[in-house]
């Protein structure tokens, strides 16, 4: 199953990749795809999915993974991008051998446009430095964005009422300012996970949650156009159920509803919150 969520499409894409996986590498490709500087030693633009399976065809057949396993490439980060939702960032460093056991080293970083939840644009830039490395101290100043110092624990809920219907917030501040998401929000010092979502879902929401068991642990990083940290979340989601309160919007938040898994579209949620609701919906579900 492709993952609705771009930064999990791009990690599919370096798994697949690791694995030489032709059919499943092209499968995550739009069918008008673009691939810019892709290959190793070809900076070639290619287009449709006939060009890059044959791109990618030369490139298993030329470059074997000399890292252990038989894989091909290291990644260091994946991130999205704040210039343009849609829009991410993989760090990388790149170690194949050829027919004669000559090993390439390479570091960089590929950007990925992902469109109707495949890959429409796929550019990658070789760098002398490895990727990942820390540059230096940096200024902030005009042009430039605050980098994040630190990374901030999230929690969210996927919230079920006794009709199925999950509870969906639109938030009033970035990240996310404007778009509907799950509640929740930054953990607080010396709170623990459960009594951080249980007090977020009553700032914004006005209900009372039973806290339940984990749904998915993960992380968003969002960079700006230089790959300067701007927000590094870890979050963690939890599925709850409603023991009381009154459904109203609250605190960070402009509306607050109640909607069913399966008409999720007009609030075009993010991916990764569709993700995470259908994993909820087959936990609730009894067994059997």
């Amino acid at each position: 199953m492709t993952p609705a969520d771009p930064l999990d499409l791009v990690r599919a894409f370096y798994q697949a990749l690791n694995r030489s996986d032709l059919d499943a590498l092209v499968a995550l490709y739009h069918p008008s795809c673009t691939l810019e500087h892709v290959f190793l030693d070809d900076a070639g633009v290619y287009e449709g999915l006939d060009a890059l399976r044959a791109g990618w065809a030369r490139e298993f057949g030329q470059w074997a993974g000399a890292l252990t396993g038989g894989s091909r490439i290291e990644v260091d980060r994946v991130a999205g991008i704040e210039t343009g939702w849609g829009w991410v960032r993989a760090d990388w460093r790149l170690t194949v051998r050829d027919a004669g056991d000559v090993r390439r080293e390479v570091a960089g970083h590929s950007h990925f446009w992902v469109e109707d939840g495949r890959i429409r644009r796929h550019r990658s830039v070789e760098t002398r430095q490895r990727a990942g490395a820390d540059p230096g101290p940096r200024t902030e100043g005009p042009g430039r964005s605050r980098v994040a110092a630190q990374p901030v624990v999230g929690v969210g809920a996927v919230t079920f009422m006794d009709d199925g219907r999950v509870v969906l917030v639109r938030r009033q501040h970035e990240p996310l300012a404007g778009q509907w998401s799950l509640p929740g929000g930054k953990l607080e010092l010396g709170e623990t996970l459960e009594a951080g979502i249980a007090r977020e879902m009553r700032e914004e929401t006005g209900l009372v949650v039973d806290v339940g068991p984990v749904v998915d642990v993960f992380d968003r990083i969002l960079v700006d156009e230089r790959g300067d940290v701007r927000y590094h979340f870890v979050l963690v989601d939890f599925l709850c159920r409603t023991i009381g309160g009154t459904l109203a919007a609250g605190s960070d938040v402009v509306e607050a509803v109640l909607a069913s898994p399966a008409a999720l579209e007009p609030y075009r949620l993010a991916g990764k919150a569709r993700d995470v609701i259908a994993r909820a919906v087959t936990m609730r579900r009894p067994p059997g």
